[in-house]
């Protein structure tokens, strides 16, 4: 028994010897042109999902009616648009990024069947190793609320706020 256990022990340490042999000689291109390694986005995916949490199941306190849907077009226009893009353009200026930041408004998805909590917590806290910030000390928790409002319903905006957002930045 102590020899399996010892053999055992020294199996792990060869394993994760090697793995860092690997890592540190250059084993694994840490550059953007190359595709995501083995199991990437499927463990950052997991971890993202794990921090937000039950955050995801917060429920806006702000309705989703015109006012804040303009207020949360507004904040769109001025703070996420640079980066994932404009309604109808789902181009932006964020082609260096990776990985690329997803088009949150129409003719893309974006976040549409997202929970509007699980939105919220992105914004306000941003997602590790991307170039997603926090936006939690630069906006108000109401502004938050009303661009993960108006990200939550960008498939069916009233006219005035798709107007507002086809208008330039302000």
């Amino acid at each position: 028994m102590l020899k399996f256990l010892v053999g055992f022990v020294v199996g792990i340490v060869v394993v994760v010897m090697a793995g860092y042999v690997f890592v540190k000689s250059g084993g694994i291109f840490m550059g953007t042109e190359t595709k995501p390694l083995p199991m990437e986005e499927t463990m950052a995916g997991m971890a993202i999902t794990a921090s937000i949490g039950k955050s995801a199941d917060e429920q806006s306190p702000l309705p989703a009616d015109e006012t804040n849907l303009l207020a949360g077009a507004k904040t769109y226009m001025n703070a996420c648009a640079g980066c994932h893009g404009k309604l109808d353009k789902a181009d932006s200026g964020a082609k260096g990024f990776y990985p690329l930041p997803p088009p949150l408004l129409p003719p893309g998805t974006g976040v549409t069947d997202d929970p509007v909590g699980a939105t919220h917590w992105v914004v306000k806290n941003g997602i590790r190793f991307s170039a997603m910030p926090r936006f939690g000390h630069k906006l108000s928790d109401t502004e938050i609320w009303q661009v993960s409002l108006l990200l939550r319903n960008a498939n069916k905006l009233p006219d005035s706020v798709q107007n507002s957002l086809r208008q330039p930045e302000q």
